[in-house]
């Protein structure tokens, strides 16, 4: 009877450790990011930001939007960086980063606020 009962603590404890450990590695990832409204709504209004992976500034704007950033349409002007489109950015005239361009064609260099930023796209933050 002894280790009839040891061998079910065994299987439960067991069992709790792998449904903590299930619970620790998939939690948060599926969550949605604090601007992720606003993100989706400034990519639908087609605007984009301009950088490269190395400019200080770039990582300034993304570090604002948090997980939201994933929502934002980037353009990789640096020919080394990821999904680089360099050609797109000497198209558009893109000589400094970050540069916005919004869906009215109008651009602003430089890292914006998100209020600077709502106001341009029409845009409201959460």
């Amino acid at each position: 009877m002894k280790k009839s009962y040891k061998a079910w603590v065994g299987v439960v404890v067991g069992i709790a450790v792998i449904v903590l450990i299930f619970f620790y590695f998939s939690g948060g990832k599926d969550e949605p990011g604090k601007y992720d409204a606003f993100a989706q709504c400034i990519t639908d209004s087609e605007a984009a930001m301009y950088g490269a992976y190395w400019c200080p500034h770039c990582q300034d704007q993304k570090d604002m939007f948090g997980d939201s950033w994933k929502l934002i349409n980037y353009v990789e002007c640096d020919p080394r960086g990821n999904n680089a489109n360099p050609t797109l950015c000497q198209t558009q005239g893109v000589t400094g980063y970050p540069t916005w361009i919004f869906g009215d064609g109008q651009r602003e260099s430089g890292t914006l606020s998100l209020n600077s930023i709502a106001s341009r796209t029409g845009c409201q933050l959460p």
